[in-house]
């Protein structure tokens, strides 16, 4: 047997060292990237997990936002409270293009659906989660994610208030492929979001596909071979769950997965290198393991180290590792960018949370707590509301861009006052001078802020309504300032200069009208109405017999006693309930005129028309239906119009007017001479009568005057060959003269008081004989 020369010992010998050191050296890297590996993806997916949670909160407080900014809409409240669903509709759409929100809704608190701008839920049918609506009813609003015809929504219920009509509105955003990827590009992890009920799976959505979200290794729940996935990779994602929602019944899962091919794939270009350097020699092979071993393990444990404070919520330590490896300079790169990113989103998710994005004012949210603020100081201050009167005509006019350039305006002209200032919404604006100014003072700010706005060619006027508060005198907490502030603007809109200090009686005006429009609501649907018709005879002077009545109403309210019609038919216009009330008044006249028939008399009803009623082309033909439901002839029925009312759009009145004496009925001009009185105008009207106004009858006998003014109205009219009632007699003396100076017809105390028609019919016949003139 032949001996081994020392040239081949040496050789096998340095062959097994270098092999030794080579399998060493690949061993000792492997193990450091492993363990670098499992530390970095625990804390890509702890961040991951952080970055989607505060991703969601962000989403659920832009939704409050929303929904207290609808919720307090005064627009908004009083459309609930009259059912007007179009408006619902308008505002729910409206608010919710501001934020891009892809439901928004109205349900009532019994669970049905009543407005809805989403094809999700069906206007009609029971919301399909009555738990979130009771937690909404008792805690005032709640949160919740929810799935909704195979659509996953992080929605809020929010509790509207309002008088008489309570309901529940709702603001979600969808869960979607389109969040997913927005935190896919944030976290550079894949998102999966899963839904469970029962425990099993309903419903998922995801950035990977199906394949790869069945194939992922899940990190809490397996034991990982971390050789095969280095080497052998079996799966190519390795995933981690957090539960985000759970009920008694399901459960709501996130999951975040990291590619293993990018988590290893720079340690298998390394394991080629480190194995060619260890062929060509042992020092070179450990002089380089050690070097990338120090090159790998310290910018990956300072990259971990960044990552845990950007999960902390540290976003402004600049990451600044410096590494001779090209992948961890962009792996530090990318953190850089993802801090970066999150940290900008952070801001801008703040920023529209407490400002208005059009105008770059604080937000009715933000403004809250700086009157909050401004209480807890004790100190004396002072908030001024500025609404622009006819915003939506300026949008009308001019287009919803130069409104918005109106809008802008508008803020900067407040914002160069100082102080704090928002936007509330639409045209409303709010400031907080820094010191208190004097009536004169607001009078001049308001002038400056009046000033024509001037875009380009386009020219705006605009007109402000202006409302103050004096805190704390005027108001105890934050609350009741936005509460007055409304009330007091509503008031300003009114007044001759557009500008009012609050006061207790506007408060108590404002609530009686609230409740006068909620009765009168109730009143106008109620099958046992408390409104009533009374009517008063008109004595003919001629023949001394009853030819004529007027129709008025009345309205005892069980709750609010006895409300003038000059006090209910203002507000009934102002509140879009004259429609309904002159309804109720043609249809019960008209009834009352067939009784009239029946008891063989002939006298013809007086109906008071508003100018709206005129204008509303489609009252006569409810009119002309009402008529052959009950079968009562045109002649039965005649109508008083105030002159004043006719001045606003008189073309169109008289069109409107010369179709009612085209259908037979006769027309009246009531109150006349306390209004327009223009002779040129009085001749185009399709009139048949004049009602002189009782404040020139009332004192007739005493007032030389008033015996001028009225025997100058008798011969004016007779002139235009119209005939002449007089309102308001009260004694036999005015009744002498006005039969004396040809009047034709009377009515007043002395005659009748309004009685109801069954009163007025036993009336007539009591009365038939009656010799009424001395």
């Amino acid at each position: 047997m032949s001996g081994k020369s020392l040239k081949q010992h040496i050789f096998r010998l340095s062959s097994g060292l270098v092999l030794l050191c080579a399998i060493a050296i690949l061993t000792n890297v492997w193990i450091s990237t492993i363990d670098q590996a499992k530390l970095q993806l625990a804390n890509d997916l702890k961040v991951a997990e952080s970055v989607f949670t505060q991703v969601l909160d962000a989403r659920e407080t832009q939704l409050i936002d929303l929904a207290d900014v609808l919720t307090s809409d005064y627009g908004f409240k009083a459309a609930i409270g009259s059912q007007d669903s179009p408006t619902i509709d308008s505002v729910l759409v409206n608010h919710g293009k501001r934020i891009s929100a892809d439901l928004m809704a109205l349900i009532s608190l019994d669970g049905t659906i009543t407005n809805s701008t989403s094809d999700s839920l069906t206007i009609g049918n029971e919301f399909p989660f009555t738990q979130f609506i009771e937690q909404a009813v008792v805690k005032g609003g709640t949160s919740e994610i929810l799935l909704i015809n195979d659509k996953l929504y992080q929605a809020i219920l929010l509790r509207v208030r309002v008088p008489g009509a309570p309901a529940l509105a709702m603001v979600g955003f969808e869960i979607d492929r389109e969040l997913l990827d927005l935190m896919k590009s944030i976290t550079q992890l894949d998102a999966t979001i899963k839904v469970l009920r029962n425990q099993q799976q309903v419903f998922t959505t995801s950035t990977l596909d199906p394949e790869s979200i069945d194939a992922s290794v899940m990190l809490e729940n397996q034991n990982i071979s971390w050789f095969k996935l280095s080497f052998l990779p079996e799966h190519q994602f390795i995933s981690k769950s957090f539960l985000l929602k759970e009920r008694e019944n399901g459960q709501i899962w996130a999951m975040m997965s990291e590619d293993s091919e990018r988590l290893f794939g720079e340690f298998n270009q390394l394991q080629i290198k480190v194995s060619v350097i260890a062929l060509l020699s042992v020092l070179l092979a450990l002089f380089l393991g050690a070097v990338v071993a120090r090159q790998l393990s310290k910018p990956l444990g300072k990259l971990s180290l960044v990552a845990q404070k950007i999960a902390a919520g540290n976003y402004e330590e600049p990451v600044d590792i410096k590494s001779n490896t090209v992948e961890i300079d962009n792996l530090s790169t990318s953190f850089q960018t993802m801090q970066a990113n999150v940290h900008e989103r952070q801001k801008q998710i703040s920023y529209q949370a407490s400002h208005d994005l059009l105008t770059d004012l604080q937000n009715r949210y933000q403004i809250r707590d700086v009157i909050t603020e401004k209480f807890a100081s004790q100190q004396a201050f002072q908030i001024v509301g500025a609404n622009i009167l006819g915003f939506r005509g300026v949008n009308d006019i001019f287009g919803y861009q130069n409104g918005d350039n109106c809008l802008q305006a508008v803020a900067s002209r407040i914002k160069q006052l100082g102080g704090q200032s928002a936007r509330l919404n639409g045209g409303e604006f709010l400031w907080i001078p820094d010191t208190i100014l004097s009536v004169e003072k607001l009078k001049q700010v308001q002038k400056e802020i009046e000033k024509p706005i001037m875009i380009g060619d386009v020219v705006m006027n605009i007109k402000l309504a202006v409302g103050v508060l004096s805190c704390p005198d005027d108001c105890e907490d934050t609350d009741s300032v936005f509460k007055r502030l409304n009330i007091t603007l509503d008031e300003a809109r009114t007044s001759s200069d557009l500008m009012i200090s609050y006061q207790e009686d506007i408060e108590k005006r404002y609530t009686r009208r609230l409740a006068i429009i909620s009765e009168l609501k109730h009143a106008l649907v109620s099958a046992t109405s408390e409104l009533k018709m009374v009517y008063q005879p008109k004595l003919d002077l001629k023949s001394g017999q009853v030819t004529h009545a007027e129709a008025l109403i009345r309205w005892n309210s069980a709750s609010l006693g006895f409300v003038p019609p000059d006090e209910f038919i203002g507000i009934a216009e102002h509140a879009g309930l004259i429609g309904q009330v002159t309804d109720f008044v043609i249809r019960t006249a008209i009834a009352d005129a067939k009784k009239v028939l029946d008891s063989g008399l002939e006298i013809c009803i007086a109906i008071n028309l508003s100018a709206k009623d005129i204008l509303n082309t489609s009252l006569l033909d409810t009119i002309e239906e009402h008529l052959k439901s009950y079968g009562v002839n045109a002649s039965c029925l005649s109508f008083e119009i105030t002159e004043s009312d006719l001045v606003a759009d008189p073309h169109k009145a008289v069109a409107e007017l010369t179709r009612y004496r085209d259908m037979g009925f006769s027309l009246a001009i009531d109150d006349f001479g306390t209004g327009y009185s223009s002779l040129a105008y009085l001749k185009q009207l399709p009139v048949s009568e004049l009602k002189i106004d009782k404040s020139f009858v009332l004192n007739l006998v005493d007032q030389s005057s008033d015996q001028q003014i009225v025997q100058t109205i008798l011969e004016l009219a007779h002139n235009f060959n119209l005939g002449v009632i007089a309102e308001g007699v009260e004694n036999q003396q005015s009744l002498n003269l006005l039969k004396q100076w040809g009047c034709d017809w009377v009515q007043g105390y002395h005659v009748c008081r309004p009685i109801e028609v069954e009163d007025m019919l036993q009336w007539c016949l009591q009365n038939k004989q009656t010799i009424w003139f001395e």
